[in-house]
């Protein structure tokens, strides 16, 4: 079975080549300039490819990936604008049995309450944002990575079906999909065509191509259109499908199969008679979209951080295609993890080609008892991860090899180990060159200390010149170190030694970050840098401190203790700042004294504010927030319909108080 190494080049391959082509693309408006043989088609499957080994790989993900928004670079052409408010993706179910789940939940987050859901065709196309002010289209903007897009503003006012002003002066945000009907995507083609250019694939990409054009003129030509499904700012109605209503008076075009229900029974009815009927729009859908009707429910559900709790989208069933698995390709992690990758015929799917499929782990490949050779069956996981769903083994060869799970690390050669209770195999050689380059590789990241002078090429030379070992020697280097490398100019190396030197100036969550410490990202390394304000503070912090931090839990807390126990890691980190990384003091918001610090609360029932309102309101204050009531409780927070653990508290004689009480208490000591 071949390295990790081949994925890992791979992966930087497609990227550079996606960002070439974007490049000349959106800014040049030229397909032709993508390259001589890459067509919509071929560069879609190069996409799809990255965003497929990114997931399976996400160790080896590129900081400045192409699947990434990037703030600090968007395209020239079209201005950044940040969003009031965010554009949240939604979460996803796959079965009816998931939907009959995630109904379920609702009705438990509301405390018994028995919601109206409003059910909408997931249209198939590009979510944009339109802005009226005083009544007037002012912006328009792509969804982009959700808190910042794009400003498309001369190419959203092309779409007919787009109201230019409304009927009165109001200040107004509505949202909804661009799509390019089947009939208009068929005569594009067929144009292009015609002009010697190639097709696009389908009518999404047609779409986003088309709001990105330099020329609005063209745009205009495209004849593009648009569904609002919801208003952001300025809604007028208490419910969802009142809202809706206002929209169509509005003459905003909003989906006439827009169906308001009473129960989750005709919510499924719903879904069941579109997938069997889809084919008979005029555009494509994907799916379709739940939400809660009424807005006050909305709001005692709240947001998860990715996604609204009010919302699902259901997704029809997946396309599947058929290949044979040739060899599963090894990947060594910067934690240490061999991951297995199937290497397949390529066979298209779902309007991609698709070579590679995840396998997530050895438990799956036993399950399946996968061998080389054999037919398998491919589905897109959500119509973007392909993945084995199912093996023929009438159709294996008698001489198929089994697939069996590593016995050394293919990069160093180390025994692979199991650790009790895990499902992923090791290589516990912590100065394993693979690892260690990719802890490099993320530590001069984009999101960590940003020293865009380094790449993966210049790593790679650096440690087979042995001038490499960890993160720690970059700021070792010399000129005359770089000057002996191939292709290095002496302005290149000045770059190099001027990027390592700007970066020792970082800020304390940048550093944690870059550290690589298992299950902490960006976000919460940032939480911790807030929390604690200093890198000795948090090097010193106890577990029992760490697990009480808000968006932190258990199993971070586990890691980001045993990281800083670990003399490696903690000689790791003398030798930066030996080496003069000085990441910045964070200044720590102290929290005042108040009836609730150091105490032990519990919420229940239904409040009239999000429960993640009133936890962070109650973590501010110094309480610990707790799921269940004992003796040790010191108040529960009550609202409506509150149930066993009222009951509970009123046994145990715990203090039981209101929203009122409670925020009376919080009000007298601020």
């Amino acid at each position: 079975m071949p390295s990790g190494s081949t994925t890992q080049a791979r992966i930087r391959e497609l990227s550079a080549l996606i960002h070439q082509y974007n490049f000349s693309y959106y800014c040049g408006n030229n397909t032709e300039t993508r390259g001589i043989s890459t067509d919509d088609e071929t560069y879609d499957a190069l996409v799809y490819e990255l965003k497929a080994l990114e997931i399976q790989y996400h160790e080896w993900m590129l900081e400045d990936s192409p699947t990434l928004q990037i703030k600090s670079k968007p395209n020239f052409a079209f201005p950044s604008r940040k969003h009031l408010i965010p554009m949240l993706s939604l979460g996803n179910v796959y079965s009816l049995d998931e939907l009959e789940n995630w109904d379920a939940g609702v009705k438990k987050l509301l405390g018994g309450q028995k919601p109206e859901y409003v059910c909408e065709l997931k249209i198939d196309g590009v979510a944009v944002s339109a802005i009226y002010r005083s009544g007037t289209l002012s912006a328009g903007v792509t969804r982009g990575d959700g808190s910042e897009g794009e400003e498309i503003t001369p190419n959203i006012k092309t779409i007919n079906c787009l109201p230019l002003k409304l009927n009165d002066e109001r200040d107004l945000e509505v949202r909804g999909e661009v799509y390019l009907p089947r009939k208009n995507f068929e005569a594009l083609n067929q144009q292009r065509v015609n002009d010697g250019e190639p097709p696009f694939k389908n009518p999404r990409n047609a779409a986003a191509g088309s709001l990105r054009l330099l020329d609005s003129t063209e745009t205009r030509r495209r004849q593009l259109a648009a569904f609002i499904y919801t208003i952001a700012e300025g809604a007028p109605q208490e419910t969802h499908a009142g809202n809706l209503e206002f929209l169509r008076q509005q003459e905003f075009p909003v989906n006439p199969e827009t169906k308001k229900v009473g129960s989750i029974e005709e919510v499924m009815e719903y879904c069941r008679s579109w997938e069997e009927r889809k084919e008979e729009l005029p555009y494509d859908i994907d799916g379709i979209v739940l939400k809660v009707n009424a807005l006050k429910q909305q709001r005692q559900l709240g947001f998860t951080s990715k996604s609204p709790r009010w919302a699902t989208a259901f997704k029809f069933t997946a396309e599947q295609a058929v290949s044979v698995l040739r060899e599963v390709e090894i990947g060594v992690g910067r934690t240490g993890n061999l991951t297995p990758v199937a290497i397949l015929d390529p066979v298209e799917l779902n309007g991609t080609i698709v070579a590679r499929a995840t396998l997530h782990n050895y438990d799956q490949v036993k399950r399946f008892n996968l061998h080389l050779g054999d037919h398998v069956t491919l589905e897109k996981g959500g119509e973007i991860i392909p993945k084995i769903v199912a093996v023929d083994p009438t159709l294996r060869p008698t001489d198929a090899q089994k697939i069996e799970p590593p016995q050394i690390c293919p990069s160093c050669g180390t025994l692979a180990i199991r650790p009790e209770g895990e499902v992923e195999w090791r290589c516990s050689n912590p100065e394993c060159p693979a690892q260690q380059k990719e802890q490099i590789l993320h530590f001069v990241s984009r999101r960590a200390m940003d020293i865009d002078t380094i790449g993966p090429v210049l790593i790679e030379q650096l440690m087979s010149k042995n001038l490499l070992q960890n993160a720690a020697d970059l700021y070792l280097l010399r000129h005359e170190d770089l000057s002996r490398l191939e292709r290095m100019g002496e302005k290149s190396a000045e770059n190099v030694l001027s990027g390592i030197e700007k970066s020792k100036h970082c800020e304390l969550g940048q550093f944690v970050h870059a550290l690589g410490i298992a299950n902490v990202g960006e976000k919460t390394a940032r939480i911790l840098a807030q929390h604690f304000g200093t890198l000795e503070r948090l090097i010193s912090g106890t577990a029992e401190e760490l697990v009480k931090i808000e968006e932190v839990g258990p199993v971070i807390a586990e890691s980001v203790f045993d990281f800083f126990q670990n003399s490696e890691q903690r000689q790791r980190i003398a030798d930066f700042l030996e080496h003069g990384v000085s990441p910045a003091e964070e200044e720590i918001q102290e929290i005042a004294v108040t009836p609730f610090t150091g105490k032990i609360v519990v919420l229940t029932g239904t409040l009239s504010e999000p429960r993640d309102v009133w936890k962070k309101r109650l973590i501010q204050a110094g309480a610990d927030v707790t799921v269940s009531v004992s003796k040790k409780t010191d108040f529960v927070l009550a609202g409506e319909n509150a149930g066993s653990k009222l009951e509970k508290a009123e046994n145990l004689g715990v203090s039981i108080i209101d929203e009122i009480m409670a925020l009376n208490l919080l009000e007298n000591f601020s």
